[in-house]
């Protein structure tokens, strides 16, 4: 019976962060690169051949009598979208490093909030919020400087450097992939 317990609860867990990867929301995974059959949104009127959204998703919880803390990176494929005329492996290669970018960015908090000892459930959540804040404030600097260097994909030597950075730094954070980090309590 304590078994059948303990499986329906981390079925229950998992479930409270699991999303439909078909046509809503994709994780980010070292393993699944973005496809053009992932942008579903209707194109914007603007000069642009894609548009790729994302965000941070995060969550303190406890389960199996320790906390946790769930730090991803999502993109929507409902937001998301691309001109049909205007496309290219290059420029689905620019709009994967957004993505990473995003994953890089899970990561960076991840390792803070690994680093740190909180006094309640309460004070984590409201320091992973607090962290989040500033991160993705951080994020979309760093979103906008790789937009404008690489001239959206246009400079291709801008673009190379930028790969080798974004994926060298996601390397470097390598101790901090797992989404799922153990939060130490006083």
């Amino acid at each position: 019976m304590k078994k059948l317990l303990f499986i329906l609860a981390g079925l229950i867990i998992l479930s409270a962060f699991s999303f439909c990867e078909d046509d809503e929301v994709i994780t980010w995974s070292k393993e699944r690169k973005l496809t053009w059959n992932d942008y579903k949104g209707k194109p914007k009127r603007r000069f642009a051949a894609a548009s790729t959204v994302y965000s941070l998703g995060r969550k303190v919880f406890e389960a199996q009598g320790k906390v946790q803390a769930r730090v991803e990176a999502y993109f929507y494929c409902k937001d998301s979208w691309k001109k049909e005329d205007w496309i290219s492996q290059s420029v689905l290669d620019h709009e994967q490093k957004h993505f990473d970018i995003v994953e890089l960015y899970a990561r960076r908090i991840r390792k803070q909030m690994s680093q740190i000892t909180f006094t309640s459930i309460k004070n984590a959540e409201e320091k992973l919020d607090s962290l989040y804040q500033i991160e993705n404030a951080a994020m979309d600097k760093y979103q906008d400087k790789y937009d404008n260097e690489t001239d959206g994909s246009m400079d291709g030597d801008a673009q190379r450097k930028w790969q080798k950075q974004i994926d060298d730094e996601i390397t470097a954070l390598d101790a901090y992939k797992s989404t799922i980090i153990f939060l130490k309590l006083k």
